[in-house]
């Protein structure tokens, strides 16, 4: 299990994803979801911020459309948003565009 050792199934601590997400292929994306649905007790709450498809040019990590991670979290997770972003990038003072997804276990 990707997260066993970091957070207990009875666990009520928020889960903070910032960058993780967008950088798995589609098998690892499953398995990262599913993972997460293993050791998040319900009603924990998951923050995850990742590219989106909406960033211009062809540089950096895979880009995520708000589909892909509509459809990727439906199943065991309560979507609460997704919702537009900037993430920070040391090379680009405007950042890069990104979904952040705020959503509770079920």
């Amino acid at each position: 299990m990707l997260f066993a050792s970091l957070i207990s199934a009875s666990s009520s601590t928020p889960v903070l994803d910032c960058g993780l997400l967008h950088v798995l292929d589609d098998p690892g994306r499953k398995r990262y979801v599913r993972s997460l649905a293993e050791v998040v007790a319900p009603g924990g709450r998951l923050h995850l911020l990742c590219f989106s498809d909406r960033q211009p040019g062809d540089w950096g990590p895979r880009r995520l459309t708000h589909d892909e991670i509509q459809v990727a979290f439906s199943v065991s997770w309560k979507i609460e948003s997704i919702e537009p972003a900037i993430i920070d990038i040391t090379w680009d003072p405007a950042g890069a565009l990104a979904w952040q997804l705020a959503a509770t276990r079920k």
